[in-house]
């Protein structure tokens, strides 16, 4: 015999026969059977109890035995089909084996303790410091809005409001020296920006560059990862589309030259003449080498690309009526305009844009140089500005919390008559006429009696089920012992635990559900009573229904084991659908047939019938609860 027949047959051999939930019985024919406490009767009666509650004919003792044996040697013998339900076991020896499916009530519910408590409750005092000069009012007084309840001296209170406004003084002060440091900060970015910038070699009009020269009067070329010291000439910006000539005339022809008159322009090296515009004259006079009074007159040449600086030149000019007049000697080109280009600060060339004798517009790039220790004072700045910001946002922040200091302290001096904020009753007073309030202590409790509700510690096995608006019974125990019925209705369901029930590592988390409480005529409901509460999480009224040890489950879901009705002739009336009984399924009346059915919700004893049965029609109650089409020897599914 293997360990598992053995176990099954030790277990046979010591069971006893128990009643199932009805009261009526006859014998068991399982392998156990679980006897569940018979449910309260339905507010509406079962119009087929007395069909259902008829005496039960007794089997004889042998025919028990028999019927024990052959259920012992199904299970031995194995098969593809298993019987797993369990039935707790009784002192009946009888059990009833059918039921009728009726018509009732059904509800489910879960169960818990709890606490009421007033909805509207307030704590007061607990802000309020000082010496408590007078109490107005009892524990159990009624008192309505704006009632006086405590008086307290504000006198400590005023001290410390006037040490807290020196401290805000100083705080604003410490805004305004961080706000002071910032504007430091941002002027140093400001010039360390700048000397970035003069890294930037720019054209300061345009015009073509010039190299400068070197010892040797060679032109200076500079190239990419070269240094360039601050100060040093890199060129000489030259406007060379014009021209300037200036030629010394005698003093005597001041009054006949005027800028714009025409120029002739003599260059004996290049043995050309070009035209040009008298462009200033000075008044000045001069004294010339040969002792001749002269003045200086400029005159601007349009250079047609072949003229440079320093070539030698001569002009005459158009004096209308007085014909030309002739200088007084001979004078060199100069550019019209030209400026040195001098790095302003010292650097490696990292860019060039451009070769000597290029032209360049005004402002445009020439060379790029870069300082470590310029980007370093960059860097410095944009940090300083940074750590004022922070300063003053610690400044201002201190600041802040000082003025809410301040009001706080305000709001206590004003605060210094603890008024009621609403109608209710003193639930609770902790102060005494001389005694100094700390300020963190609650002095007087105001509750509205007369809107009470219960808060429900609900077990996380159950919270899942419980929802707003859901109907509650309770039960309140007074002080005498007797007990008070209480209606209400689940308010709101907490979604964080609370707390742990329990002690240890069983312990399980609880959550918080606030029922109300309907008022009760003539019962008076404090704060505080211990509850216990029954929540209806489902309900179903004029349903139909079977006890719930009838219902069997199969590989197609739900089904019952049940005898077909007969119409006025005798003749039975077939069901919309049935499944096959298995082979091998021992125990189930001939005249009985596995017929499907969709199941609602269930008590303790009754299951809901949604579809597949009529009111009426007779159920197996001593069949197996679970068939399946491959089961262990232990009754658990292996396929």
């Amino acid at each position: 015999m293997s360990q598992n027949e053995k176990r099954l047959f030790d277990r046979h051999k010591k069971q006893k026969e128990l009643p199932l939930e009805q009261t009526q019985a006859v014998p068991a024919v399982q392998d156990e059977i679980t006897a569940e406490p018979a449910a309260e009767a339905p507010p509406k009666r079962n119009k087929y109890a007395d069909k259902m509650n008829r005496k039960k004919r007794r089997l004889s003792k042998g025919a028990r035995i028999d019927i024990t044996a052959a259920a012992v040697a199904l299970l031995l013998g194995g098969g593809i089909w298993a019987v797993v339900k369990s039935r707790d076991a009784g002192t009946e020896d009888v059990t009833q084996t059918t039921a009728m499916v009726s018509c009732g009530d059904l509800e489910t519910y879960i169960e818990g303790s709890g606490v009421t408590a007033a909805k509207k409750r307030e704590e007061l005092g607990r802000e309020v410091k000082g010496k408590v000069t007078q109490v107005l009012v009892a524990e159990g007084d009624e008192v309505h809005t704006g009632d006086p309840l405590l008086v307290i001296d504000p006198t400590e209170t005023r001290k410390e409001l006037a040490d807290a406004q020196k401290a805000l003084t100083e705080a604003e002060r410490g805004v305004s020296d961080a706000q002071l440091e910032v504007s430091k900060a941002q002027s140093d970015l400001s010039a360390a920006q700048r000397k970035l910038s003069r890294l930037h070699i720019t054209a300061p009009f345009t015009g073509k560059l010039i190299p400068a020269k070197d010892s040797d009067d060679k032109d200076v070329s500079f190239r990419v990862g070269e240094q360039v010291s601050e100060g040093q000439v890199i060129g000489y910006m030259v406007n060379d589309r014009q021209m300037k000539l200036t030629l010394a005339f005698s003093a005597e022809y001041a009054r006949s030259i005027r800028t714009g008159q025409s120029a002739t322009v003599s260059i004996a090296s290049a043995m050309s003449e070009v035209s040009g515009t008298v462009s200033s004259v000075e008044t000045a006079q001069q004294i010339s080498s040969e002792g001749v009074r002269v003045i200086r007159v400029g005159i601007t040449v349009n250079n047609p690309g072949s003229l440079t600086k320093g070539m030698t030149a001569t002009a005459t000019i158009n004096a209308g009526r007085l014909g030309a007049i002739y200088p007084a000697s001979a004078g060199t080109l100069e550019y019209s305009r030209e400026e040195a280009v001098t790095a302003q600060m010292s650097g490696e060339i990292i860019k060039l844009n451009g070769t000597s004798y290029s032209t360049y517009n005004g402002g445009a790039l020439i060379m790029s140089l870069s300082s470590d220790a310029s980007q370093d004072e960059i860097a410095a700045a944009q940090n300083g500005i940074a750590a004022a910001n922070r300063t003053v946002d610690s400044a201002k922040t201190a600041a802040n919390e000082k003025r809410a200091h301040i009001a706080e302290l305000q709001q206590q001096i004003q605060n210094s008559t603890v008024t009621s904020p609403m109608d209710g009753i003193v639930v609770s007073l902790n102060a005494v006429e001389g005694q100094e309030a700390t300020g963190s202590e609650t002095l007087v409790v105001v509750a509205d009696l007369n809107d009470i509700v219960v808060n429900a510690e609900v077990s996380s096995m159950d919270i899942g089920s419980v929802q707003q608006g859901q109907q509650a019974t309770m039960t309140m125990y007074a002080s005498d012992g007797s007990e008070i019925s209480l209606t209400g209705e689940v308010q709101s369901v907490a979604l964080e635990p609370t707390q742990s029930s329990g002690d240890g590592q069983g312990s399980m988390p609880t959550f918080k559900a606030v029922i109300s409480v309907d008022p009760l005529e003539g019962q008076k409901i404090y704060s505080g009573m211990s509850i216990e509460y029954k929540i209806t999480t489902a309900s179903s009224y004029g349903c139909l229904m079977v006890p719930s040890s009838a219902i069997v489950n199969t590989d197609s879901g739900t089904a019952v084991f049940a005898k077909p009705l007969t119409d006025e002739n005798g003749n039975e009336i077939p069901f919309e659908e049935t499944l096959p009984i298995p082979e091998g399924t021992e125990g189930i009346p001939e005249d009985y047939q596995l017929v499907p059915v969709e199941t609602g919700i269930a008590d303790s004893t009754n299951t809901e019938i949604l579809g597949g049965l009529e009111e009426g029609t007779e159920v197996f109650l001593a069949g197996p609860s679970d068939l399946y089409a491959d089961m262990s020897d232990d009754g658990m599914s292996v396929g």
